[in-house]
């Protein structure tokens, strides 16, 4: 499970970039979509644009593509798909080993289009969406 701004895929832009792009906003929700090209400035200058400060263009003007997650949490497909008695994780930043997974919990309930109740460390809480992953257990 990806989190915003976390790098999906690198493609060139060709006939085919389209349908990879569809592809990938299948699966994974929102998607940010940024250009790379060699010559970025002299592309930009020519239509008229002013790059940002990482030098990303358009990605309509660019000759690869680079695809980043734009969006926290489960994409609202896989919340609909929640059942009760799903394992969930949460993610927290610490400044010294960055984005870790830090607790698990068991879905509840489900209200609205964006609100789950989850038992976590003994205790039950209502959080949105944006803030859990679906657990995968990893049998090593």
């Amino acid at each position: 499970m990806l989190w915003k701004g976390d790098f999906i895929a690198r493609i060139p832009n060709d006939e085919n970039a389209k349908a990879k792009i569809e592809e990938y906003k299948a699966i994974q929700g929102q998607l940010r979509l940024w250009g790379r090209h060699p010559k970025r400035k002299q592309v930009m200058a020519q239509n008229g644009l002013i790059p940002n400060f990482m030098g990303d263009i358009p990605h309509r003007l660019s000759t690869e593509i680079v695809i980043y997650r734009n969006e926290n949490g489960m994409t609202f497909r896989q919340f609909q798909n929640l059942q009760v008695g799903t394992m969930i994780s949460t993610r927290h930043w610490t400044p010294s080993q960055g984005y870790r997974q830090s607790e698990i919990g068991i879905v509840l309930d489900k209200k609205g289009k964006n609100k789950i109740k989850v038992a976590l460390g003994g205790r039950a809480l209502w959080i949105t969406r944006q803030h859990l992953v679906i657990y995968k257990y990893d049998k090593r």
